[in-house]
């Protein structure tokens, strides 16, 4: 079931599945948006879309199936967007056989939307004006009761910021799930909600076609995930271990991506933050989500052994923490924890704060500053407005012409030069730079074949992003585990085959999008300085020929 709300009069419409197609998160999403929304329109205008959509197996017991979808029409791109976070709120939408929310038009005030099992209210939310997303949170909590989910447009997309993300409940009730790039909580904002709670305590778990043959479906994944010696370690480091593997291979970046390891990387590793946890109280091998069994999550307390963040996850700490030349753990968990009250993203704030250091308004390794550029934005002032609003923006407001963007996103924290696969899904993913696109760690330093790797990889993961699945279970490379679920679920015969197509025809809706709204496919490469600038201590520069990138999609 498809839920339309039209926020400028009220009018809430129930629309069934398209029949015949399975459709879910962000295959989904690109559905709805290339069906009903005008690619040209202007993101945050009444006649844009904002959708949140759950996957294929939300509710179930299939593992890490809980991811949810948020979609609309970027204001940091420009064109479409999704992007998925864990939380609850998928699971709960899954178990109110919910399979989207779709909003437009735009509210007179301040609106929550309130989703239970008789349906969907909409209430006067300006009491909620200005808040940040944990004192939102337990505000929401105590007026509509603990079980809640809840998905959030933040302080940052009330001013809306196209650097806003969406906050989504973790399993604690706090704000530190977001599904943070692109924009949308400016996209949500824009509508006059601030946000959705659902309640699914008269929810009904879905139920397969076969049971017996979903129950060994489910088996069979998670005794496979389980075994993989990569979900082992993040249950024990969560995902800052990739702190080691990136400084490695020479791909974290630092000192505003001039450098591709830091010096003081032991002090910010997944180790470090293992210890702390251990030693002031704090929690590894959390789970982000009710179905998740890698549990690569932790909670991570200050020096006062009081919670601080969740979830301090390597993106984070790359950009906060080595691309400024911070290395004081606490103080990049305060700033994450700043990030999360204000709903913003880390990538692009690390990165907008680091091409400061090219006018000298930053300088490596200045925590106050740091922090105090969080506060400007939380202010609203002129100078935070200008960098909360992304790294491309905060560029063109200082005349840097040394912009680590592509289609106006931020590069993540794995530099396309010392793991050019990678750079290769930064060039061609309709997203823009996003680094859970389509991961290629294969001989990262090669200059070949990572074109036909960025392909399959891109399409993997927009059906798995379909699905809902996690992509640290990594099946991703393993439909053979993923179409046994969904068939004995939904009584399908899929095959491999067809479950990729999926995948395939999720990338050409996006595609499609994009022209239509003007990303044309010279917007398909990465910066030329990432071409001629080399990058230490492996000194290699991004040499994939443009050539091969412009055959990503042929023929898609």
């Amino acid at each position: 079931m498809i839920i339309r709300v039209d926020i400028s009069d009220g009018r809430i419409q129930k629309e069934q599945m398209p029949e015949g197609q399975l459709l879910g998160g962000r295959g989904l999403i690109s559905y709805l948006l290339t069906r009903d929304c005008d690619p040209k329109v202007h993101p945050l205008s009444r006649k844009s879309h904002f959708i949140l959509a759950a996957g294929l197996l939300a509710g179930t017991k299939a593992p890490n199936s809980a991811r949810l979808s948020a979609g609309g029409k970027s204001p940091l791109t420009g064109g479409i967007k999704e992007a998925n976070s864990g939380g609850t709120f998928a699971y709960q939408m899954g178990r109110l056989g919910i399979r989207a929310i779709q909003i437009t038009g735009r509210a007179d005030s301040l609106s929550i939307l309130r989703i239970d099992r008789k349906g969907v209210t909409i209430e006067n939310g300006s009491e909620f004006s200005n808040l940040d997303n944990y004192t939102l949170f337990g505000k929401l909590r105590k007026r509509y009761g603990d079980k809640i989910g809840i998905v959030a447009s933040g302080l940052a997309g009330e001013m809306r910021l196209a650097n806003s993300t969406i906050a989504v409940s973790d399993m604690d009730g706090r704000p530190s799930r977001h599904a943070a790039r692109g924009g949308l909580g400016a996209v949500m904002a824009s509508k006059g909600v601030k946000a959705i709670v659902i309640d699914d305590s008269e929810g009904i778990a879905p139920q397969p076609v076969n049971s017996e043959g979903f129950k060994s479906a489910v088996k069979a994944a998670v005794e496979a995930i389980l075994a993989k010696p990569t979900c082992q370690n993040l249950s024990k480091l969560g995902t800052p271990m990739w702190v080691d593997t990136d400084q490695a291979r020479g791909s974290m970046p630092t000192f505003n991506y001039r450098a591709g390891a830091y010096e003081h990387f032991q002090k910010i590793s997944g180790i470090t933050v293992a210890e702390l946890a251990k030693n002031r109280g704090g929690r590894m091998g959390h789970a982000c989500m009710p179905s998740c069994v890698v549990r690569c999550s932790h909670t991570y307390h200050g020096p006062d052994g009081r919670h601080l963040t969740s979830a301090l996850e390597y993106e984070t700490i790359a950009m906060l923490g080595a691309n400024l030349g911070i290395d004081d753990l606490d103080g990049i968990a305060r700033m994450d924890r700043r990030c999360d009250e204000l709903g913003i993203d880390t990538i692009e704030t690390g990165a907008a704060i680091g091409i400061l250091s090219d006018v000298g308004l930053f300088r490596f390794g200045d925590l106050e500053a740091a922090e105090g550029y969080l506060e400007e934005i939380a202010q609203g002032t002129p100078l935070g407005r200008i960098i909360g609003n992304g790294v491309h923006f905060t560029a063109q407001a200082f005349g840097i012409d040394r912009v680590p963007a592509v289609k106006r996103q931020a590069i993540p924290a794995h530099s396309a030069r010392a793991v050019k696969g990678w750079g290769v899904t930064y060039a061609t993913s309709p997203q823009g730079a996003d680094h859970s696109a389509g991961p290629v760690g294969v001989e990262p330093l090669s200059s070949e074949g990572h074109a036909e790797r960025s392909r399959l990889a891109q399409i993997q993961m927009a059906a798995l992003d379909s699905v809902g699945m996690c992509w640290f279970t990594f099946i991703y490379s393993m439909p053979g585990l993923i179409v046994p679920l969904i068939n004995n679920f939904y009584g399908t015969t899929w095959t491999e085959k067809e479950y990729l197509d999926w995948g395939r025809q999720v990338l050409r809706q996006e595609i499609a999008f994009n022209r239509a709204a003007g990303i044309s496919v010279e917007g398909d490469c990465l910066p030329e300085w990432l071409r001629e600038e080399p990058l230490p201590p492996k000194n290699a520069v991004f040499d994939v020929p443009q050539k091969d990138i412009q055959l990503v999609f042929q023929d898609l």
